[in-house]
């Protein structure tokens, strides 16, 4: 295993922007603390079930600030909405004014990699990444899919009655508890898909959430498992929330057998 050394200059943004003292405050921060807490605990448990060669303390570090830029996201726009300006920008900026208010004249390895983690997770498609950058990016935009899969019961039920986060029907008149046999069986067998070319109600958005959940049980099995199974979110479990989200948001019938499928899989 490759360890990282982490320059004075990074171990001082650690210091100085841990997840527990920059997201706190109002309600969404204190659910993305949450988010940031399991992000980290699920990265090193994927990274131990895939036998990565990874630093774990390094990959610790990149979870816990993978999403610094959603505070100054929250702070200019009040929400969590990429479609207006995405936190991954946000983040890259952060950190850059950071370090150059430390008087940081060098871009070492260890704040490449979390540069990239940052700027790079979740469309890791769009950068020609480094060998090592690549690892820690991908073990990220894994364990921030999967946590993604949990914490999406915290706002899928609020946000019945809003453009949720970025989501638009492409029929704002249709049946918002119509799901069409794509989305369903997309669901049913974890294969992600893209929601806006495919969802045109909102309960096929909340399917398309439920996916992530499908999606990463098919991909990490046990460890998925675990997690859904864990309480979380105000639930006693993350299982139990989707129950409630899928009951609030379907019809009784898709509602049933969305929540079957779900469970059966655990």
């Amino acid at each position: 295993m490759k360890k990282i050394k982490i320059s004075k200059h990074l171990a001082s943004y650690h210091e100085a922007n841990r997840y527990f003292d920059i997201f706190r405050g109002e309600e969404p921060l204190l659910v993305k603390q949450e988010h940031i807490k399991n992000v980290r605990s699920t990265a090193l448990a994927i990274a131990e079930f895939q036998h990565a060669d990874v630093d774990k303390y390094f990959l610790s570090i990149c979870a816990e600030h993978h999403d610094d830029g959603r505070v100054n996201q929250f702070e200019l726009i009040g929400k969590f909405w990429d479609t207006m300006v995405t936190h991954n920008v946000l983040g890259i900026d952060r950190i850059d004014r950071f370090l150059i208010n430390s008087g940081n004249e060098e871009i070492d390895e260890s704040i490449q990699i979390l540069r990239d983690v940052i700027l790079y997770h979740g469309r890791s498609q769009l950068a020609n990444l480094s060998f090592e950058s690549k690892k820690y990016v991908d073990l990220i935009t894994a364990a921030d899919t999967f946590e993604n899969a949990c914490s999406c019961v915290s706002y899928l039920v609020k946000e019945v009655e809003t453009d949720a986060k970025g989501y638009i029907a492409a029929d704002p008149s249709a049946d918002q508890k119509f799901v069409s046999d794509f989305v369903f069986e997309h669901f049913s067998t974890g294969e992600m898909f893209d929601k806006m070319k495919y969802c045109t109600t909102y309960a096929e958005y909340v399917l398309f959430a439920a996916t992530l959940a499908t999606s990463c049980i098919k991909k990490y099995n046990e460890v998925a498992k675990v997690a859904l199974s864990q309480p979380g979110y105000g639930y006693e479990s993350i299982i139990l929330g989707y129950k409630d989200v899928f009951e609030k948001t379907l019809s009784p019938e898709m509602a049933k057998k969305a929540f079957e499928i779900l469970s059966s899989m655990l």
